[in-house]
């Protein structure tokens, strides 16, 4: 496996001598346009909106020329950018529109955002490679048929959405849609350009570095806050709890693997700042969450170390037992881990922000169940209002509060039916029986960190989604579909380590036994190179 893993495609010398001047046209053409740029910038006395249109041409031109460029870039930014505004604060990264439909903040009637735009030039990038390379393959990966069978759902749920009429709305099915086909988008070109080990591991230092980045800024939007006059729901966006929670789980898959190297030491490095971040956005869910996901990276490491685990595990019981009796009635950070099982034990505990929340959500979930039982057999589809018994208060800063529901898993039966719910657990079993195969036949330490990667993701997402707008938000989908996308070149490696071993089986037999069963002489060669 180690020859195969570490295999890197790289360019022939005819094959350099063909980069380098596309390599120098290209940067020619970013210097001219560049040059272009600053002197209309001049000439408008600083316009700033025209930096839009260059910086858009400059990526435009990285992502035809190479669209792994895009991949890097899509994955990045979804963790590094929020798709929504956080109540009272105003980051940085919450003012680029990144998600945002470009007629919705200027002139321009493009109902597509910068990042549609940059998704749609990776894949056009990609499609025009394989067109010109006619017998490339296009690889499906593991999870192929539970991805289609979920894209298949919001088909459905579209033509339903048509079929009823009525208030169909087309702006909000493209709204409902988006972040299922950025999963799919996503998953089809990951499993297509991801080739070789290094790529495999710049995304994943990519996730840790962005993570960290994010961490650092949840706490300093924690001292803005406590700076200010009012006490903030939350200081980062309701979604990165999910990506904390995984670079928690990671460091312990890496811990039990023992993999040493860089990576895994700055991973421990800033394990400090992402569960401090972790314990200041004061999410609930985001414990459960991590519970979740702790539960599986157990079980994923039991298979091979049954013993230290289960120490490892009773002593953590025990730990957070003595955790739970020293802050059960304490407030503050330090208290929120065992805030969920306090709400639940004393619901007098609940503060009033909690039991508003848990009230909106009782009433939607009695809108959701009341909706399932008038439309059993289809829901109510895409860019549809989903049906109320009783009115809930309404959410201003959320325009979708009647088409979307908190319990994104929900959700999905109301969109498409019982097929949508069907499709989403098909596509979760998949992930977790297949990803969790892999995990156990890479010989790769490092890989196998790389196949717990999306196993992680999808447990803390379901559990996420349901209590939160997980399947709806851009950022997540993207990031998953990024890691489900890794299971097919580590999938193909697998497949090779299986067929090579199998080939040393039969070398030392047909060494043993120099006759094959059929009388032959057996072959006295070594084993057939594998070109990747």
């Amino acid at each position: 496996m180690s020859d195969v893993a570490q295999s890197v495609w790289t360019p022939s010398g005819g094959e350099t001598a063909r980069v380098w001047p596309v390599r120098l046209v290209i940067g020619g053409l970013g210097i001219a346009a560049a040059g272009a740029y600053a002197a209309t910038l001049v000439a408008t006395d600083g316009e700033p909106l025209l930096v839009a249109p260059l910086i858009g041409a400059l990526v435009g031109l990285a992502v035809f020329a190479r669209p792994l460029i895009g991949l890097y870039m899509l994955f990045g930014l979804a963790i590094l950018l929020e798709q929504w505004e956080i109540s009272g604060l105003s980051p940085l990264t919450a003012q680029t529109h990144f998600f945002q439909n470009i007629s919705g903040f200027s002139n321009v009637p493009l109902r597509l955002s910068a990042c549609d735009l940059l998704a749609l030039m990776t894949l056009a990038s990609w499609t025009l490679r394989r067109l010109v390379a006619a017998n490339a393959p296009v690889r499906a990966g593991p999870f192929a048929w539970g991805i289609a069978s979920y894209g298949m759902a919001f088909v459905l749920g579209t033509a339903i959405g048509i079929a009823r009429g009525g208030s169909w709305d087309e702006i909000t099915t493209l709204a409902e849609a988006r972040g299922p086909f950025y999963l799919c988008l996503l998953y089809f070109l990951t499993a297509n350009l991801i080739h070789d080990r290094r790529q495999v591991f710049s995304l994943l230092w990519a996730f840790v570095l962005v993570v960290t980045v994010k961490s650092v800024q949840a706490i300093g939007n924690y001292f803005i806050m406590t700076a200010g006059p009012y006490r903030l729901e939350a200081v980062t966006s309701h979604e990165d709890v999910v990506f904390f929670d995984i670079a928690v789980a990671l460091l312990i898959v890496m811990t039990a693997l023992r993999v040493r190297g860089r990576l895994f030491y700055v991973l421990l490095a800033v394990q400090p700042l992402v569960l401090t971040a972790e314990l200041l956005t004061q999410r609930r869910v985001a414990f459960v969450a991590l519970a979740a996901v702790l539960a599986v990276v157990a079980l994923m490491v039991f298979l091979d170390r049954p013993r230290l685990t289960a120490f490892v595990v009773a002593f953590s019981i025990f730990g957070f037992a003595v955790y739970a009796v020293a802050f059960w009635d304490r407030g503050g950070p330090m208290a929120e881990p065992i805030r969920v099982i306090r709400d639940v034990v004393d619901p007098y505990s609940v503060s009033d922000r909690d039991r508003l929340s848990n009230v909106w959500r009782d009433i939607e979930n009695a809108n959701i169940s009341y909706t399932v039982r008038q439309l059993p057999l289809t829901g109510v589809g895409l860019g549809q209002e989903y049906l109320f018994q009783q009115e809930p208060p309404p959410l201003t800063s959320f325009v979708y509060w009647r088409y979307m529901a908190h319990n994104a898993v929900l959700w999905l039966w109301l969109k498409a039916g019982p097929f949508g719910a069907l499709a989403f657990w098909f596509l979760v079993a998949q992930v977790v029986m297949r990803g969790l195969w892999l995990y156990r036949r890479l010989d790769d330490s490092m890989l196998r960190v790389a196949a717990s990667f999306p196993v992680m993701l999808m447990v803390a997402q379901v559990v996420f989604s349901s209590v939160d707008l997980g399947l709806t938000y851009n950022r997540t989908m993207i990031v998953l579909g990024v890691s489900l996308g890794l299971a097919a070149p580590l999938a193909s490696w697998s497949a090779l380590t299986t067929g090579l071993e199998r080939a040393k089986r039969l070398h030392v037999t047909n060494t043993r036994n120099p006759t094959s069963p059929w009388g032959s002489p057996a072959p006295t060669g070594g084993l057939p190179t594998v070109h990747v």
